[in-house]
């Protein structure tokens, strides 16, 4: 139909039809399966392309001038609030986080409502597409009208993204995997910190669970039936967390086991660094072997809310709020499996079984006893794996991009446990200050390694693949995967009870 439309109506596809109401609301309807389709907006100017990536609405980024993510079904579009250069406001929807189809998509239908206008459309021979340009509503003279496009989208998100302006990153180089350094970098010593950088001072954990120290040991422990190699037979059963695991007894006439005639020294320095986005390298290593077998290893994510303040030092004044959902990638490089530890129940781990970590729960959010957000692992050092520490940025949490949730920051910390269990004010530590965000739904924040005894950590941030809700993972031989068919998918923990699709399988084979 073209031309003033009628109060109620049905338009098809490729009308055009004028609206007369000064703000309306879109909503993408179905009979099945539910939440199938995810809707989100485009604002572009006259040449059909967005200002920047903040003209593109969806979860990780809910609003632009004049236009409001209202839940995953319903965008509402103010006219009059829409920026002068903004000639167009395209509503798409898509089926890719839910790795179905269109064809799949049972009663779908577009609603378009203001104060006194209402139309319908159903967009006709859906099949294979992925994503879908539903309507846009676009100027018209001194006016606004209404266009049924229902253009498909076999090619996915990234290709309608890329189509309207939308950055989208390719799929980046398989990293190596993380190497130690021998010896520690110079960086090791605490870089100093400019004027009004936020400081973060270690914070005590009053109450936490006690926890024995780690074994000065790290040999990798061998799968059930793996062959055992002369020198080193398998333990009937691990160590317990805080004993010097025994010597390793060489079967009777197997050649004797001798240590190499040289190796990296140990490094004794004291380790406090700082990484940043701005660093000339984002490794940083420790020498775990310096340690007796009472020290104790930590890996965390703390942050201190949207919204907290600072003083001119840096210091918070007032914590913020938001949560952050974090999830530790566990690579088994002996069997190829892996599994993802978590604060929610079933999931905590042990430190008695791989990977030998143990999740100290969901964080309580920033502020509670006055300290940031924690979320952590105390870890058993193996070296028969490497982990990511991943970053979900739920429907749960709010939206916005990491960043945005407090000065965010990695902490690795190993020392003498003092008195609540947890690393000592004198511990070793590393702080990767994740100062770049973006809107993705995951980011890899961490990649850790222990090797010949040597910590390292990579803190470079990667992101999830555009507009995917699979979590990033590693390969079999341990390079960063962006998006693996079958790892675990990201999901809301309010509709799931869980936040993950699944918690173990097999790491991607390498390429």
């Amino acid at each position: 139909m073209s031309g003033t439309a009628a109060t109620v109506g049905e338009v098809s596809k490729g009308s055009k039809t004028d609206l007369v109401d000064g703000r309306y609301t879109v909503r993408i309807d179905l009979d099945s399966p539910a939440g199938a389709v995810d809707v989100s907006a485009v604002l572009v100017t006259a040449d059909g392309k967005v200002r920047s990536d903040a003209d593109f609405v969806f979860f990780n980024n809910p609003s632009a001038p004049g236009v409001q993510l209202e839940s995953d079904a319903v965008v509402s579009v103010d006219l009059s609030a829409l920026p002068a250069d903004i000639h167009r406001v395209v509503i798409a929807g898509s089926t890719e986080a839910q790795e179905i189809r269109f064809g799949e998509v049972t009663g779908l239908r577009i609603s378009i409502a203001g104060a006194s206008q209402s139309l319908t459309f159903v967009p006709p021979g859906l099949d294979s597409e992925t994503v879908l340009q539903a309507v846009a509503l676009y100027r018209r003279g001194s006016g606004w009208r209404l266009d049924a496009v229902g253009q498909g989208y076999s090619a996915g998100l990234a290709a309608f993204a890329t189509e309207h302006g939308i950055s989208v990153d390719e799929e980046p180089a398989a990293p190596q995997p993380v190497a130690p350094q021998h010896p520690a970098p110079p960086q090791s010593f605490a870089p100093p910190q400019p004027a009004g950088a936020p400081q973060f001072p270690v914070p005590p954990q009053p109450g936490a669970p006690q926890y024995p120290a780690p074994p000065q040991s790290f040999a990798p422990p061998q799968p059930a039936g793996a062959p055992q190699f002369p020198g080193q037979p398998h333990p009937a059963a691990p160590p317990q967390y805080g004993q010097q695991q025994a010597p390793f007894a060489t079967p009777a006439g197997a050649p004797q086991q001798v240590p190499p005639a040289s190796g990296p020294a140990i490094d004794l320095r004291k380790v406090d660094v700082v990484l940043t986005k701005d660093s000339p390298s984002r490794r940083a290593s420790i020498d775990l072997r310096k340690g007796d077998p009472g020290y104790v290893l930590t890996v965390g994510l703390e942050w201190d809310g949207r919204g907290a303040k600072y003083d001119q030092h840096g210091r918070v004044t007032q914590f913020g709020v938001g949560d952050l959902d974090v999830y530790f990638f566990c690579r088994n490089e002996v069997t190829g499996d892996y599994v993802v530890i978590s604060g929610e129940k079933g999931h905590q781990g042990d430190l008695n079984t791989w990977p030998f970590m143990h999740h100290q729960g969901d964080s309580r959010g920033p502020g509670a006893n006055n300290l940031p957000a924690t979320e952590q692992v105390i870890v058993r050092p193996t070296e028969n794996g490497d982990l990511l520490l991943n970053v979900y940025q739920s429907v749960d949490n709010g939206a916005g991009a990491i960043d945005k949730f407090g000065n965010p920051r990695v902490r690795v910390r190993y020392g003498r446990p003092g008195p609540d269990g947890l690393p000592g004010p004198d511990a070793d530590q590393i702080t990767v200050v994740i100062g770049n965000g973006k809107n993705s739904f995951w980011a890899t924040v961490a990649h850790i390694d222990v090797r010949e005894g040597i910590l390292t950590v990579d803190g470079t941030v990667q992101y999830s693949r555009a507009f995917s809700e699979r979590m990033p993972v590693l390969d079999t031989a341990g390079n960063w995967v962006r998006s693996a068919k079958n790892g675990p998918v990201g999901r809301s923990k309010k509709s799931n009870g869980l936040g993950l699709s699944t918690y173990s399988g097999r790491c991607p084979d390498a390429r």
